[in-house]
């Protein structure tokens, strides 16, 4: 079954399925903790990033999918699966160009990052052989 990409707005539909999503996520890299509904409608109103995407299977939501300022790409699914994996960097590949890069700051091409614990994206990623380009150690 394919996926959908629903570009977030942000509805209130939108920050609330967020939230759902959030709440269920196994891994993370940003946080330790769930925010307030409060500090997630605010974070998700003044989002950060260059482009954020719901991501749908058979109209429910399954994850959602972002690019930030330096072309990385954060990916997270309830459950992942090499074939919505593919699915998704393939729309973002092809509805996106990475911004210019700039030396020392941004690399001239998207990347993906993944928490260290998320074994399963980490081994999808390898099957399809994208290149695991560094290691990142909180201090």
């Amino acid at each position: 079954m394919a996926i959908s990409l629903n570009k977030i707005i942000p509805s209130k539909d939108q920050v609330d399925e967020l939230y759902t999503l959030l709440k269920k996520r196994k891994y993370s890299i940003s946080h330790k903790n769930i925010p307030s509904e409060t500090d997630h409608y605010e974070f998700v109103s003044n989002h950060p990033y260059v482009v954020w995407y719901l991501i749908y299977k058979e109209k429910l939501p399954i994850g959602s999918v972002y690019v930030q300022s330096d072309n990385s790409i954060g990916l997270n699914l309830i459950d992942y699966s090499e074939q919505d994996v593919i699915d998704v960097i393939n729309y973002i590949k092809e509805n996106h160009e990475p911004l210019s890069p700039i030396a020392s700051v941004r690399s001239n091409a998207f990347f993906v990052n993944v928490a260290s614990e998320n074994a399963k994206l980490i081994q999808i990623l390898k099957e399809l052989e994208i290149r695991e380009i560094q290691r990142s150690y909180l201090l």
